[in-house]
């Protein structure tokens, strides 16, 4: 009798983990189904672990809200969900979230450590290795210093070519063709068909607090050397950043491109704080920029949502300029990626004004900094954690969709 007990639990205890394994697998396909990639779902205990990347959704929130919203109707009887969202499958963020009735209790953190184990060798859905976006990034150049006319301007179509290939890898090539341009000065490299960024990034570091990466080739905007910087978010609210980088300038012309030897070094560290009440962020630079002037910079601002609009101020090599930047939503909140190519828009278009446009600032290039991925701006790819927590909150109580 005692035998055929033991029997009859081994068989339900199996049952339920077949049932469980089933309930995983599920959830798991329907997230890849909807779009997310590297998915991996596992529930233990009361407590349901969850990995995904976005490139579907538009900001750093909302797909945190879906992935909620599935994984609440596939565990109908668990209340408790533990989950990171992935950037070339480095773990960044990490939301842990309560169900109590009808309300969501969140907290945010870069503490992931603890759900990528919990997950440890569970099936992952919809590798994004090789997958390949095409976005067709809108840019803009109005320039009014001159007395002759009213402004110089260019308007360029730059589609950048983006792939990962292996964990933390991401490799980058985005030409700059130019569609429309006026009273630009013979010379002015506006006018030419060049390449904006041709370069390989790679994250060393394991993701949360740490970030660590190194970026080689053509850089944004006409540059060619390294890069390398290195990141540590201290709290919630605050992040650190040193950025250093080995460069020389690469234009073009009538002759054709021109490569300087990249012997130029610039240093920067940066402070980046996000006031929570006021949903302001503020950054502070200061150090070496990419022509060799010392300084430092200020920008403010406010996030809106998807929406982000600032202003700055720059003191360096005895001059200063001043301005405003932007950043808005350009695609709608949703783009499928279907097969293994996508061509799509942008999720923000960003724009910055400066005040100096003539003497010695402008033509000695002061406050100059560049760029290694094509969509740097100060909406995408937010990974703040106050940021996401609010934003995420509102997703989820029908603020916000």
């Amino acid at each position: 009798m005692r035998m055929m007990r033991y029997c009859f639990m081994l068989l339900t205890l199996l049952q339920a983990l077949a049932l469980q394994a089933q309930t995983d697998d599920g959830a798991s396909a329907q997230l890849a189904g909807m779009g997310f990639e590297n998915v991996r779902v596992k529930a233990d205990g009361g407590v349901v672990y969850a990995a995904f990347e976005d490139p579907t959704y538009r900001g750093t929130y909302r797909g945190f809200g879906v992935v909620l919203e599935q994984l609440a109707q596939h565990y109908a009887a668990k209340d408790s969900f533990e989950v990171v969202v992935l950037d070339t499958k480095i773990p960044r963020v990490c939301v842990h979230a309560r169900r109590d009735g009808g309300n969501w209790q969140l907290a945010v953190d870069y503490e992931v450590a603890e759900v990528m184990a919990a997950l440890g060798k569970t099936e992952e859905r919809a590798s994004s290795f090789g997958k390949i976006d095409i976005t067709f990034h809108p840019k803009v150049s109005i320039d009014n210093h001159r007395l002759d006319v009213l402004c110089e301007y260019a308007v360029t179509i730059a589609p950048s070519i983006e792939t990962t290939l292996w964990r933390g890898g991401r490799i980058t090539l985005q030409p700059m063709i130019p569609v429309a341009y006026g009273n630009l000065k013979p010379g002015n490299t506006l006018k030419y068909v060049r390449i904006g960024i041709a370069d390989i990034e790679q994250e060393f570091a394991t993701g949360g607090r740490w970030s660590l990466k190194a970026a080689a080739g053509m850089l944004h905007s006409n540059f060619t050397g390294v890069h390398a910087e290195a990141a540590y978010q201290l709290t919630r609210a605050l992040g650190l950043k040193l950025r250093v980088g080995c460069v020389g300038e690469a234009y073009v012309d009538n002759g054709g491109y021109h490569f300087e030897t990249p012997d130029r070094l610039t240093i920067l560290a940066k402070a980046d704080y996000y006031e929570r009440l006021s949903r302001l962020q503020v950054q502070l630079t200061a150090g070496r920029f990419a022509y060799g002037d010392f300084g430092g910079r200020i920008d403010v601002t406010r996030h809106f949502g998807d929406y982000a609009v600032g202003l700055f101020g720059v003191l360096t090599g005895g001059e200063h300029n001043a301005g405003f930047h932007f950043a808005i939503p350009v695609m709608g909140k949703r783009q499928k990626r279907n097969g293994a190519v996508r061509l799509r828009l942008p999720e923000y278009f960003s724009w910055e004004y400066s005040m100096v446009s003539y003497y010695k600032y402008a033509e000695e290039n002061m406050g100059r900094e560049y760029t290694t991925r094509a969509d740097e701006n100060r909406s995408a790819r937010y990974f703040q954690a106050e940021y996401i927590r609010q934003n995420l909150q509102k997703y989820l109580a029908g603020d916000v969709k």
